[in-house]
């Protein structure tokens, strides 16, 4: 009895020795890969240009426009290009016109809204906002389409071609609009990451 219990040891021990001998023979079978990944950051770039605009003595650029005659039309059209390699975005034109003092509440009305002439339809006013004291007037306009220039520059449609001042004005209404400016500025932010343009534009 005492032989066959160590014969049972015996063969125990070598079973152990076999399965300790194959998972050190596994351990030598290794493999790694490695997987490099590069971001790089995208880009919105927009330029806005008006044919005629130079330089002003403050650094910014536009034209001046002397002796306006009521019903005369006069060219401005402010165009915005989204430059190549810039991600699908919203673009907008925000335009203000300031008056050098406070005017009646009816030039910021409807006589107002028709100096800008011939708007183009691929440009949508999406707001209008009359200061408190009647120093100015604000124009949102929202390109209708988002607009992506993976390669190449994309020239969008200029938002207006000129600027009129009908003969409903009066004598004194024109005085009141003497030394006015118009201010545009081009607006651009990506499109990704946002369910639409309004929730875009509240990020701006």
């Amino acid at each position: 009895m005492k032989n066959g219990k160590k014969a049972l040891l015996i063969a125990v021990s070598a079973v152990l020795l076999v399965a300790i001998g194959v998972s050190l023979t596994l351990a030598y079978f290794t493999d790694k890969e490695k997987v490099t990944n590069v971001f790089t950051v995208g880009k919105v770039d927009i330029s806005l240009e008006e044919e005629g605009a130079e330089e002003n003595d403050d650094g910014t650029y536009g034209q001046t426009y002397d002796d306006i005659v009521p019903g005369e039309v006069y060219p401005k059209a402010p165009t915005v290009t989204v430059e190549a390699g810039s991600l699908e975005s919203y673009v907008r034109m925000i335009v203000t016109v300031e008056f050098e003092n406070a005017v009646d509440a009816e030039l910021t009305g409807e006589k107002l809204d028709k100096i800008f002439v011939n708007v183009a339809d691929e440009w949508v006013l999406n707001a209008k906002t009359v200061a408190a004291d009647l120093t100015s007037v604000e124009y949102e306009y929202r390109y209708a389409n988002t607009v992506a220039a993976p390669d190449a520059a994309v020239e969008l449609e200029p938002i207006f071609t000129d600027v009129t001042f009908d003969g409903k004005y009066w004598g004194n209404e024109l005085a009141d609009l003497n030394n006015m400016h118009i201010n545009v500025e081009g607006h651009a932010i990506q499109a990704f990451g946002f369910a639409d343009a309004d929730e875009a534009w509240s990020n701006f």
